[in-house]
């Protein structure tokens, strides 16, 4: 498979200073996107999520076998910028609609864009997820986090409620008892109660987080690329549909399948014992 990588950076800086965000390559086929405001806790400025919204757009135009998100410093996400809410000359100070729209909006379109990338996504919870943060975190399909992270949703200790997808995602995560837990009292969980939430996969000492991330990515490299976003795709639209929806989701996901090359590559390497070689097809 032929893959256009991105530049190194992206979402620069008007007066070139630096990226908001940065993608690189760990593996050839595994893309990792590196939120780099870390001396501002990668908060969810208009030009963070403008940067973002542009590497993911670039990212389903072009798609990795797997994206893995991280963050740069000592923060994953901060989350909202609430300086945007006090500074007087702020079109968001003291405006309910305008916090609203277009910014916690634009929030759940960036979310939005990220959970439905074509290929796996893994947040590499590298510090601070909390409010949009976690939001973030959760829009992708995997998390593992490092010891040292903590997650939370504190939007009430703010006299707010969580916007980004908290609200709505969170109950089918985790259930509802640990979901209101955690957007009801606002309290960050450290990286051992996450694991117990259910909120990610595993637990990693901070040196080993980058690795721990490209390996439970490469998994992803066995599997045909086409298969896995049919796959994706299916699955959330199931999430929410009736059972006899549901159904028709999958049975339409396997026609989609078995109409592509790939299943025929697949099917015949399972047959003649052999590895499939998916790399050798076009998109």
């Amino acid at each position: 498979m032929t893959m256009t990588k991105p530049g190194p950076e992206t979402g620069q800086k008007p007066d070139g200073e630096g990226a908001f965000v940065r993608i690189d390559w760990p593996d050839e086929d595994i893309a990792r996107l590196t939120l780099a405001r870390g001396a501002a806790m990668n908060t969810l400025t208009w030009e963070m999520l403008g940067a973002l919204m542009n590497a993911f757009q670039d990212l389903r135009r072009d798609p990795p076998r797997a994206l893995i998100v991280t963050g740069e410093g000592r923060a994953f996400c901060g989350g909202a910028h609430l300086k945007y809410f006090t500074e007087p000359d702020s079109d968001l100070a003291d405006n309910p609609e305008g916090a609203r729209d277009p910014y916690v909006r634009q929030i759940l379109n960036v979310f939005n864009a990220l959970q439905d990338l074509p290929c796996p996504t893994i947040a590499a919870i590298n510090g601070h997820a909390l409010g949009g943060g976690m939001e973030m975190a959760i829009a992708c399909d995997f998390r593992i986090i490092s010891r040292t992270a903590r997650m939370g949703q504190p939007e009430v200790r703010l006299g707010l409620a969580p916007g980004g997808n908290g609200i709505q995602q969170l109950i089918h995560l985790v259930g509802r008892p640990r979901a209101l837990d955690l957007i009801l009292a606002g309290e960050a969980i450290e990286a051992d109660s996450a694991l117990t939430f259910g909120l990610v996969s595993s637990v990693h000492e901070p040196d080993d987080l980058d690795a721990a991330a490209l390996t439970f990515a490469r998994r992803f490299l066995a599997c045909g690329p086409r298969a896995v976003a049919i796959t994706k795709r299916a699955a959330l639209r199931a999430e929410y549909a009736a059972r006899s929806e549901a159904d028709e989701i999958a049975l339409d996901a396997v026609f989609e399948s078995f109409s592509t090359d790939e299943s025929r590559e697949g099917i015949r390497a399972f047959v003649e014992k052999r590895r499939p070689r998916y790399d050798k097809l076009t998109k």
